[in-house]
């Protein structure tokens, strides 16, 4: 009962939060300064779907629809044709639902051809509903992201 009347007086828990406090004031900061310093993001990130071309930069994707069907959140709309010039099929609508997905990767691992991969990019945050949707050509590695969400890419 004396300790902590003691205590109380002294103020010894305030002084040993202050000492944590005052601990740390002096040591190295571990802080990144987020819009001038981006940090690196882990192996296992997923972050935004991106469609890939061949070396040739040709269509990897065949319109076969199979991670349509793989995904849970139904986030794809995909409609293909046969291309004349080497009888394959191509997609000719590729819409994805950025809203509605969930990042699981199921889609990269049901594509055969390996055509669309979960890429690295995150900075994603937009108000505005119609920038969560994506065409084919918006679905392309070359498309420039940072400009979509600004909404600097409209044509």
């Amino acid at each position: 009962m004396i300790i902590n009347f003691l205590k109380k007086v002294f103020l010894i828990d305030l002084l040993q939060g202050l000492s944590v406090t005052l601990k740390y004031q002096f040591t190295h900061k571990v802080t990144i300064q987020y819009p001038e310093k981006v940090k690196e993001s882990r192996e296992r990130f997923r972050g935004i779907l991106r469609v890939y071309r061949d070396g040739e930069g040709k269509q990897l994707c065949i319109a076969c629809k199979i991670c349509q069907k793989a995904c849970p959140e139904d986030c794809f709309d995909i409609e293909g044709q046969k291309n004349t010039e080497d009888n394959k099929m191509r997609p000719v609508k590729f819409d994805w639902k950025l809203y509605r997905c969930s990042f699981c990767g199921l889609c990269q691992e049901a594509c055969p051809t390996d055509a669309i991969k979960l890429s690295k990019e995150f900075r994603m945050a937009t108000r505005d509903k119609s920038k969560l949707f994506f065409t084919l050509d918006q679905m392309y590695s070359d498309y420039d992201l940072n400009k979509h969400f600004r909404g600097e890419s409209k044509k």
